[in-house]
């Protein structure tokens, strides 16, 4: 059986974007929430905005796509965390999203570095949401915990 799911979210807005804002809220329900351009450009608690949203996105599936491939390699995770920082900037043709960091550690029985490297090498090439990412940089680094 293949999977094919669909998900949706949606976002409305009032005013102007220098000073409205809106709410984003996730179709099943885990999230619904203010954003603004201010959110965007500032350091706002208690709201999001489209980039946070992405990075969100892309530590979850990494994370779970690592998890596949340890997993499958025969050392399911103990802990995976995974930070996913992006950039947005302002460049001479607009505002583009120029860079994901990633930084994982995992807890991760009977491997080593080198092997727990090469799989977050292989999750970060291979997950859904990089691939949707692919005209933005995304780097790595990951980090085996002491077990």
């Amino acid at each position: 059986m293949r999977v094919r799911v669909t998900r949706r979210a949606q976002a409305s807005w009032q005013g102007t974007v220098a000073d409205g804002g809106g709410r984003i809220e996730l179709g099943s329900g885990a999230y619904e929430g203010p954003f603004s351009l201010r959110a965007r450009v500032e350091d706002v608690e208690r709201a999001t905005n489209p980039e946070e949203l992405i990075a969100a996105a892309e530590a979850g599936c990494f994370t779970m796509s690592l998890a596949n491939l340890l997993s499958e390699a025969g050392h399911p995770p103990a802990d995976l965390r995974t930070t996913a920082r992006i950039r947005l900037e302002q460049l001479d043709e607009g505002f583009r999203i120029t860079l994901l960091e990633l930084s994982t550690t995992g807890a991760v029985p009977g491997v080593d570095q080198e092997t727990f490297a090469g799989l977050a090498e292989q999750a970060k090439a291979t997950c859904p949401i990089s691939l949707a990412l692919a005209a933005t940089t995304i780097t790595l680094e990951a980090t085996l915990a002491d077990a």
